[in-house]
């Protein structure tokens, strides 16, 4: 990763130079940068060209935060704090130790790029505000928010203790967020984040720090570090303040780093309380080991079963709401180490027991998502503004999306219960039109996990978890998949329940169907079966789908619930299949004995004197074409078929009623 360095001298910037992250570490890590005279300037955020400041030739997303203290031992914790945070990818000291300076690397968690250096200004000063409140409440380190510009500058110091990670995560940013609801808060780009907002994190963190203070004042100054440790317990405990963020927040001061063990035994010891209505002496062991898996997880994590998944996700219940991650074995083996470390005496086999029962709450994440969307505002039609996204000159696409979308929106909310969304919308481009990535963006950056790019369909069972558990599903490369597989497709789209077997057990049980398909292809002619031909609505794009901007999922999916609400169309009717029918035809394939047959035959009425039977044709077939191209009769029966011959019965025979082409007749 490149970033710029520059001399400032008499206040002015002399022409910034192009280096490597991994170089200027090195240097502020060696001594020989004591013996500069000028202090090297780091300018993270872009590199420039020869043209200096108003030559920017790439923008980094590196964003420099800034904290300060006279206490120089306070800003030596900091610097051990910060690492904490999962963002953390540059932290150093300035030499006289009473700043420190933070680098993290933002992007915006739709994904797209600036488009120019107003936009990235605008990323930098909401992630400047965002990474604010998550460093002062994960690392109790408070930054200073300063005016940004590509230009701004930080000190290259001498720091031997400097810690740099190039691993470290890049920290997501949102740019637009409804805090109405202080437990729950959904952005426009669909991502929803749980936890208080951050006028209640400041005031708990405000409150943690005044039970700290007066535990240090109440506390004689040769005392050990349990009895400080008790009288803030003590104190925390009396203000209501939840225990396990407690602890955390207590690990976390330099005095306790490295005791969690000491620290989890006091506070677990002031805060313990005996059970309501029956003392413990009174219970069975068995009853006593229940109750404390119960309150074990009640304090240390927080349980959930994802429906949409069907596996128990966990977080710890710490304060710091980090994303919910599936509570596998191996996790839950440390969770039962960590619950025997506290002298619990539950086996493995009872902490399974709790954890797969019914008393983990369910959690569906897609019908969370739309029951928090919030009103429309019914400005305009976000949905065909989507779907005006993809370039084409088909005038009704925006129209049959806006169905479409419809349809999976009412299949996710369980409404479509007599049939599943049967319609497919196939994009039809060549290879760089983003279609791929048209179709990943319908659904909300918090949902993608439930999104696929293709499904296998020789594994049947794979097929059935698939449509209980992925909300869309782009078939791509269509004209890829074998006429069994395409055969599949068809069938699966018409399923409205699916049988869906469960983790860790034998039993089969019926699961609604979730999913619904879009398809892409490079081929023009992607159709193969005119039967099936109303199941798909061809769509061909003139040029690269526009996904430049961000998409407001908010208002979009608002639209989508406030419609079905009000009982808009969701499903194609009848005369909807004639018109895409219609539409599709250009993109049948017509197969050489289709060509064939047309050929040679035309429709006749429905008279004796026309009727011939499928064998009749063959032997027809056999008057003018050679040996080697007359078909089966089976393979005559499927073509005949998809041509829409008029067809009947003549003294019990089956078959067609067809005159020859004249100049066939003549031949």
């Amino acid at each position: 990763m490149r970033i710029s360095k520059a001399i400032v001298k008499d206040g002015i910037m002399k022409q910034p130079v192009t280096i490597e992250l991994d170089a200027a570490v090195e240097r502020m890590k060696s001594k020989t940068l004591l013996e500069v005279k000028e202090t090297p300037q780091l300018l993270v955020s872009a590199t420039f060209g020869r043209g200096g400041l108003d030559d920017v030739r790439t923008m980094t997303g590196l964003l420099v935060l800034h904290a300060e203290s006279t206490r120089r031992q306070l800003v030596r914790q900091w610097q051990q704090a910060v690492m904490r945070v999962p963002y953390t990818l540059l932290a150093w000291k300035t030499t006289d130790h009473r700043e420190l300076y933070i680098v993290v690397r933002a992007v915006a968690a739709d994904g797209q790029e600036p488009k120019d250096t107003e936009a990235y200004l605008q990323l930098l000063r909401k992630a400047q505000q965002q990474a604010k409140a998550i460093y002062q409440a994960m690392a109790d380190c408070p930054l200073t928010c300063r005016d940004l510009a590509v230009e701004t500058t930080c000190p290259m110091t001498y720091d031997p203790q400097l810690v740099y990670r190039p691993e470290a995560q890049p920290m997501p940013v949102v740019m637009t967020a409804d805090t109405k609801d202080p437990d729950l808060r959904m952005y426009d780009d669909g991502s929803i984040s749980y936890g208080p907002a951050d006028e209640q994190r400041e005031q708990w963190r405000m409150e943690y720090l005044t039970c700290l203070r007066r535990a240090v004042e109440n506390t004689p100054e040769n005392a050990d570090a349990e009895q400080l440790l008790t009288k803030l317990a003590d104190y925390c405990r009396l203000a209501r303040l939840e225990e396990e963020p407690c602890v955390v927040r207590t690990l976390w001061q330099g005095r306790f780093e490295g005791r969690e063990y000491l620290v989890r035994k006091v506070f677990r010891a002031v805060y313990a309380e005996p059970y309501k209505g029956r003392p413990l002496s009174k219970m069975n062991h068995k009853e006593q080991v229940a109750r404390t898996i119960r309150d074990f997880f009640s304090r240390r994590y927080q349980l959930r079963y994802n429906e949409v998944k069907q596996q128990v996700e966990y977080r710890p219940n710490d304060g710091t709401f980090r994303s919910w991650q599936p509570l596998g074995d191996r996790e839950l083996r440390r969770i039962a180490f960590e619950e025997m470390m506290e002298g619990g005496e539950a086996w493995m086999v009872d902490l399974e027991l709790y954890v797969h029962s019914s008393l983990v709450a369910s959690y569906n994440p897609i019908r969370e998502f739309l029951d928090h969307v919030g009103e429309w505002d019914r400005k305009h039609d976000y949905i065909e503004e989507y779907a005006r996204r993809l370039k084409t000159d088909y005038e009704r696409w925006p129209h049959f999306f806006h169905r479409w979308f419809l349809a999976m929106v009412a299949q996710a909310k369980g409404m479509n219960r007599d049939h599943g969304n049967s319609m497919v919308p196939m994009l039809i481009g060549q290879q760089a039109m983003k279609k791929s990535t048209f179709c990943k963006n319908i659904l909300p950056y918090s949902l993608r996990e439930y999104y696929m790019d293709d499904i296998k369909m020789d594994n049947a069972e794979q097929v059935e978890r698939v449509l209980g558990r992925m909300w869309l599903v782009n078939i791509d490369e269509y004209n890829a998949k074998t006429e069994r597989e395409q055969a599949k497709i068809k069938r699966l789209l018409t399923e409205k329940d699916v049988q869906v077997r469960k983790m860790r057990s034998d039993q089969y049980t019926m699961t609604q169907r979730l999913c619904s398909f879009i398809a892409t292809t490079n081929d023009r002619q992607p159709l193969c079966d005119p039967t099936g031909s109303r199941r798909y609505l061809c769509v061909e794009m003139t040029g690269e789908a526009d996904m430049s901007g961000s998409v407001n999922y908010r208002q979009m999916y608002a639209q989508a619930v406030w419609e079905l609400q009000h009982d808009e169309q969701y499903w194609f009717d009848h005369a909807d299949e004639q018109e895409i029918m219609h539409h599709n035809e250009q993109y049948q394939l017509v197969s050489g004995l289709e060509d064939a047959l047309s050929a040679i035959f035309l429709g006749a009425r429905r008279e004796k004197g026309y009727f011939m039977s499928t064998t009749d044709i063959q032997q027809t077939l056999r008057e003018q074409l050679s040996t080697a191209d007359v078909p089966t009769l089976a393979k005559l029966g499927r073509a005949l078929k998809r041509m829409h011959y008029p067809d009947g019965a003549q003294d019990g025979v089956r078959g067609y009623y067809l005159r020859l082409r004249r100049k066939v007749a003549e031949k």
